[in-house]
């Protein structure tokens, strides 16, 4: 059966002979192969509500002094996604009616943590809504982003066009290609008798394809070690008092110079054992 080469790029035996399906080459390449998720285009827009807190506890914590909010998820409510006319390389997006779900902690003076509560707000509400602005926050927003090799959609039918919150609940916390989302919020002013906060809100909606790209690089992170104190000398005990575990084989350094990908000769040996670190080129 014929063998692939990579175009451009001679199939013939290397000397000496290298055949990394029997030994794979240890140690760290120089240059590192990724599969990274590249953003296209992307353009941000600031946003701001005062919010009512439903919880009638959050009034209670009449102790606290200062507050964090983290985004967990945002829908798009009515938020709409279009080809531009004679423009196929950029799609005009219109956000509107943002659900966003809020994870809010009160905590006092000295840091101590009082409470969290859960909200679902409106942002880039319609007119008619009482949190509507016309300046902080308004009911659209209209922007175009380029996006070459086109978007994602919430099916095969490729009827709906899909934006995809980057968030933090297991459903969301996944990059994804196509249109991504991201949000980063800042309490303005807390008032907890009233049950009220104000958060604005950043929000950022990128385009995202992923493509593999050889990276320069300077080694592996070296993860701290925790310890554990067991209570009798064994195995386990010198595993466990021993260094962290690592992937010593390396990637291929695809393509030239080292055009590694070609270290695939049966060169008619038993290979090697598993990679150690004495053994590392």
């Amino acid at each position: 059966m014929p063998k692939y080469c990579a175009r451009g790029q001679s199939c013939h035996q290397e000397t000496p002979c290298v055949d990394v399906c029997t030994s794979p080459l240890c140690g760290t390449p120089d240059l590192l192969p990724l599969y990274a998720p590249l953003i296209y285009d992307e353009i941000g827009i600031n946003v701001c509500r005062t919010i009512t807190v439903t919880n009638t506890a959050f009034a209670t914590q009449t102790t606290a002094e200062k507050a964090t909010v983290q985004v967990l998820d945002v829908t798009f409510g009515t938020s709409t996604v279009t080809t531009i006319a004679g423009r196929p390389n950029c799609t005009e997006i219109t956000l509107q009616n943002l659900t966003v779900t809020l994870l809010i902690r009160l905590y006092s003076c000295s840091g101590q943590l009082l409470g969290s509560y859960t909200e679902a707000v409106t942002y880039l509400p319609p007119s008619t809504d009482e949190s509507y602005n016309e300046d902080t926050n308004p009911s659209s927003v209209s922007f175009d982003l380029f996006t070459p090799y086109g978007i994602s959609y919430t099916d095969a039918t490729a009827t709906t066009p899909k934006i995809t919150y980057l968030g933090f609940l297991s459903g969301n916390n996944n990059m994804v290609q196509g249109l991504t989302a991201i949000a980063y919020p800042k309490v303005l002013d807390l008032n907890v008798p009233g049950s009220q906060i104000t958060v604005g809100l950043t929000v950022i909606i990128s385009c995202v394809y992923f493509s593999q790209y050889l990276v320069p690089q300077k080694g592996k992170i070296p993860v701290p070690k925790g310890s554990l104190i067991p209570e009798d000398d064994s195995l386990c005990l010198t595993f466990v008092n021993g260094d962290l575990l690592e992937l010593d084989i390396r990637p291929l350094e695809l393509g030239p110079p080292s055009n590694e990908e070609l270290l695939k000769n049966s060169c008619n040996n038993n290979g090697s054992p598993c990679c150690s670190k004495s053994n590392k080129t």
